[in-house]
């Protein structure tokens, strides 16, 4: 069993008409076999160098993973994420230092998932999306986005109390798609109202993966990702920064049952 994904971000227009460079950033790794891992960071927009914090953070998250996959024989998913998190605040906390600025000016959000043969988890703090879908059920999110006590306001892994803010959740073995994807593609992907994930689009973004052969990163689909979200369609409903990540199981025996 193997995992197969596309990834791709492109900065806002938002961003493009003031001279700000995007701020997104994420990291992908099917360099463990039989695992998923993905780290997506939506850096702040008030912060100077939010970029570097957003690069800083997904790279560390997914290096603290992998390492972790290949030190144990026996892994504990809830703990791996949780202190994949704390790895990758630490490595903010240090790269500020670094460039002798205040831990709030590479301020940004994370997301973080690991999905393997019998167990995976995920993590997040601040807004964005993890959704999953299992064999028998539709998509799902995994946390809602956390969001603040005023519009466009949600919490950073820079914050003093950010660890206390993260949340942390086991995913079983019937997850055999996600999605992650920054707060801009949010009214897309979720159904406000009634708090669901909107699962025409999901099912959309997933056809042509599940149509691709092979493992690893699916360079050609995540070309047209790119092109998608530079496309009118998405950039008249959004002029932030966006990122999507989507991924897919590839053995026969985890596809979902035939009804």
């Amino acid at each position: 069993m193997s995992w197969r994904y596309a990834a791709a971000s492109v900065i806002g227009t938002s961003h493009q008409r003031v001279g700000q460079p995007c701020q997104d950033r994420f990291a992908c790794s099917t360099r463990v076999p039989g695992w998923f891992i993905a780290a997506v960071c939506d850096g702040a927009g008030s912060a100077a160098q939010s970029e570097i914090g957003a690069e800083t953070a997904s790279a560390a998250a997914l290096g603290f993973i992998e390492d972790a996959l290949s030190a144990a024989q026996v892994v504990d998913c809830e703990a791996v994420v949780r202190d994949a998190v704390i790895a990758a605040r630490n490595r903010l906390l240090t790269r500020a230092a670094e460039l002798s600025v205040a831990p709030r000016e590479l301020a940004c959000t994370l997301l973080v998932t690991m999905l393997g043969p019998t167990s995976g988890a995920a993590a997040q703090i601040g807004d964005g999306l993890i959704a999953a879908k299992a064999d028998i059920d539709g998509w799902t999110w995994i946390f809602w986005p956390q969001r603040g006590e005023y519009a466009n306001v949600t919490r950073f892994l820079s914050e003093d109390d950010a660890l206390d803010a993260v949340e942390v959740s086991l995913l079983g073995p019937e997850i055999f798609e996600c999605s992650l994807m920054t707060d801009g593609l949010e009214p897309l992907a979720l159904q406000y109202a009634t708090r669901t994930a909107h699962s025409p689009f999901f099912e959309g973004l997933l056809a042509p993966l599940r149509s691709t052969s092979g493992g690893k990163e699916a360079i050609e689909l995540s070309a047209r990702l790119l092109t998608f979200l530079d496309s009118p369609r998405i950039r008249d409903r959004a002029d932030d920064d966006l990122t999507l990540v989507i991924a897919c199981r590839t053995s026969a025996d985890a596809s979902p049952p035939v009804s």
